[in-house]
């Protein structure tokens, strides 16, 4: 059942929720199958197209030029048809492999930003003009004559990807993607900009009448697959929206507070209120008052009421006749609202209508921040001792009430910040130390001047600011095995899907032996899983080792060329060591090893003799077929690496919900640095920071209040315990306004009921 969250709390309400934040969704190998096997679907489909468009994009070029009466125009038709009839294979390629690149950066979270620092702006190139001006143009044209296709292929890339929506622009498989691919590739060819323009509007002419079916192709294949079969269009995002933008049922919804209107109520409520009490514990009496010790009758003795204020800070009050008296006694373990008692005393009779309502706003401000949950015990001790000075300011500046960066209300909301660098060691005791002598200081020496309060708010800040900029130092350096060990534990889930997608896009379409693709896909196979688990895509080994696979796919093809055969000889002593280091660090057999490199020699020899009858492969003998059935395992090192145990996560992660709700996007809009209050069964509860988020799991790392211990845990996971009330969001946010919101709604109710 969810917890009912006090109107002043600095705890999120989650019914208030109104931002998200994309992230890149925790990609399975399930999910990266799928999204490799559309990606690919695109991609050739679309190369497909353009190989068989070729010579019919040629003759409209020629034709262009033809028909140019400018000189330069007509270079540029005929440049443009040169790359087409010469390079073709290659541009294809080069534009495949930037989209493959792209759709990977993607699908890791590697997206390219789209802040716009001021600092940053600049006049933008003619030429950058004309390039984003042909890009959007592209875009336009194969959206309009894709738009239905899309608007299904959108929300299912979007539910594929774990995320609430996806808008037109980021779609991996959408138009924007594949024509900044396409010119990315054009762009390899190392030609003018005006050529990059021409080919890339050939290009999206020709895709024009063709992408539609590939559109459909992929939305059946992903139907097939159980993603959104029955999906209707539109359905998710309005329930979506809806949701967020309407709290449920009895949440109250914040509203900009303004502090004239509040002491306009006071004032409204201290003049209809002459015949009786602001309060059951008012003490008020009388008509009139101007809201400072100038207005107030002479009470006990001939003081006024701030006069008896600054006695009682002090200590006791003298009384006429030889007595005293004084407040309860606030120690230093002490939480109690003193204002109350002095509702009930006699030093209330120096006081004016106003004055009386002035000490009830102050005390139910602090009986609102005694109840906020998420503010340690010892630190509203130390908030119970400014009771008296605050109610005096309060009362000397009707400011107070009104503006937000008040001195007063810096030093209260900045002593409630600390609340989460208070953890219950030796460290947190020293800080509670340092928060006790600036409230000592303030005690003894607020007399009327404001600035001590302005003092000690800064000190408060600074030293909030200082913890906050420890802390995170610490953690970055302290979650950084961590951070390893989960990125290690991802890659080895993801790693076979990874290799094999490698694998296959280089022996596509390639004339290779047999051989060579069986040791690719059986041994070589293993040596790019310890080089991607280990390092990553981006690591320089297993870039070495594609590139290795590559250079051995193409150097045993037929070279009819000497440039191919002197490429060859000069490449081949590198490729053989590289193949040799990487078979050693996998454990592959001697025997199976000498056998492999001596094909080897047999197919580099037929590659270079293209027009002769090529020397045919020794046969396997049943003992060779043994030893491959049953290949040595890799070194320990690799197994080790491949097994290394990641961060425990406390609990399995549940079923993803199939329609994310308010838990799980607000799980989403987390941020480095926010933190999370965890409650447990035992009643204890645990203030963690959140240190680092995971681009390809969404897994979440948190650190404790020294940022010393860290634990993970998983977007639904996390956004479950949400739900079940089990972990609150904790906002930052100025306790003392949420707490005035709550007193002017109160004060207007009192006001009604007069």
């Amino acid at each position: 059942m969810e917890r009912e969250m006090p109107d002043n709390s600095v705890v999120v309400n989650l019914n208030q929720f109104e931002r998200s934040r994309r992230t890149p969704g925790g990609a399975s190998a399930e999910t990266l199958t799928m999204l490799h096997d559309c990606r690919d679907q695109l991609i050739e489909g679309a190369t497909r197209t353009l190989t068989r468009q070729t010579e019919a994009m040629e003759g409209t070029l020629l034709a262009m030029a033809d028909r140019s009466p400018l000189l330069d125009t007509r270079n540029t038709y005929y440049g443009a048809q040169g790359i087409l009839n010469k390079q073709a294979n290659e541009l294809l390629s080069a534009c495949k492999d930037a989209y493959c690149q792209s759709f990977s950066n993607f699908t890791f979270g590697r997206e390219k930003s789209v802040a716009i620092e001021l600092s940053e702006l600049s006049l933008v190139g003619d030429q950058d003009f004309e390039i984003t001006l042909a890009i959007d143009k592209a875009t336009s044209r194969l959206r309009f004559n894709c738009a239905e296709e899309l608007v299904a292929l959108d929300a299912r890339i979007a539910h594929l990807m774990a995320r609430p929506s996806l808008s037109e622009n980021d779609n991996p498989l959408g138009p924007r993607a594949l024509c900044e691919a396409l010119l990315d590739g054009i762009t390899h060819m190392n030609v003018s900009q005006d050529i990059k323009i021409v080919l890339l509007n050939q290009f999206n002419l020709v895709l024009t009448t063709e992408l539609a079916g590939i559109y459909q192709s992929i939305n059946r294949y992903l139907v097939n697959h159980a993603i959104l079969p029955d999906l209707k269009a539109g359905t998710k995002t309005r329930a979506q929206n809806q949701a967020i933008s309407t709290p449920a049922s009895g949440a109250a919804v914040a509203q900009p507070l303004a502090g004239g209107d509040m002491f306009n109520l006071f004032e409204q409520l201290a003049g209809g209120g002459s015949h009786g009490h602001a309060t059951g514990g008012s003490g008020g009496s009388g008509i009139g008052g101007t809201g400072h010790a100038g207005g107030s009758s002479p009470g006990i003795g001939g003081f006024t009421l701030l006069d008896s204020l600054s006695q009682l800070q002090l200590g006791a009050m003298r009384l006429p006749g030889g007595g005293s008296f004084e407040l309860p006694l606030l120690e230093a373990a002490s939480i109690q609202n003193v204002l109350r008692s002095l509702q009930q005393s006699p030093v209330m009779q120096s006081a004016s209508p106003l004055d009386a309502v002035l000490v009830d706003a102050v005390a139910m401000l602090f009986d609102v921040v005694f109840d906020e949950t998420a503010i340690p015990d010892r630190l509203k001790a130390q908030i119970a001792r400014l009771q008296i000075p605050v109610l005096k300011a309060a009362m000397l500046d009707r400011n107070f009430f009104s503006e937000q960066n008040h001195p007063v209300r810096r030093m209260l909301d900045a002593i409630a910040t600390l609340s989460i660098h208070l953890p219950e060691n030796e460290a947190g005791n020293t800080r509670l130390d340092a928060i006790s002598h600036i409230v000592s200081r303030v005690l003894d020496t607020f007399e009327q001047d404001i600035s001590v309060f302005e003092v000690a708010a800064t000190e408060l800040e600074a030293m909030g600011s200082t913890l906050e900029e420890t802390l995170e130092e610490t953690v970055d350096v302290g979650l950084q095995q961590d951070i390893a060990q989960i990125k290690q534990a991802e890659r080895a889930e993801l790693a076979p899907v990874i290799v094999h997608d490698f694998i296959n896009r280089a022996l596509k379409d390639q004339p290779v032996a047999e051989a060579v693709r069986e040791f690719l896909r059986r041994d070589w196979a293993r040596l790019l899983t310890v080089d991607y688990i280990d390092e990553g895509e981006q690591g320089a080994h297993f870039s070495s080792s594609i590139e290795t696979m590559r250079e051995l796919v193409w150097s045993v093809q037929s070279k009819a060329d000497m440039d191919a055969r002197l490429m060859l000889v000069r490449i081949l002593p590198g490729l053989l060591k590289r193949l040799r280091e990487g078979t050693a660090k996998i454990g592959f057999p001697a025997k199976l090893s000498d056998r492999f490199f001596a094909t080897l020699v047999i197919l580099h020899a037929n590659a270079v003799r293209p027009n002769t009858q090529p020397v045919p492969l020794p046969d396997a003998t049943p003992a060779d077929v043994a030893e491959v059935a049953e290949p040595a395992p890799p070194p320990e090192a690799a197994i080790s690496v491949a097994e290394t145990p990641a961060v425990a996560v406390a609990e399995p992660e549940p079923a993803a919900p199939e329609f994310e709700d308010l838990f799980s996007l607000r799980a989403r809009s987390l941020n480095k640095g926010d933190w999370v209050e965890f409650h447990y069964e035992d009643g204890t509860i645990r203030w963690a920071r959140l240190g680092w988020i995971s681009g390809v799991k969404n897994t979440y790392l948190f650190s404790d209040q020294d940022g010393m211990n860290s634990f993970s845990i998983g977007l639904h996971r996390l956004a479950d315990k949400l739900r079940r009330g089990e972990a609150v969001l904790v906002e930052r946010k100025s306790i003392t306004e949420s707490a005035f919101g709550k007193l002017m709604n109160l004060f207007r109710q009192k006001l009604s009921s007069v």
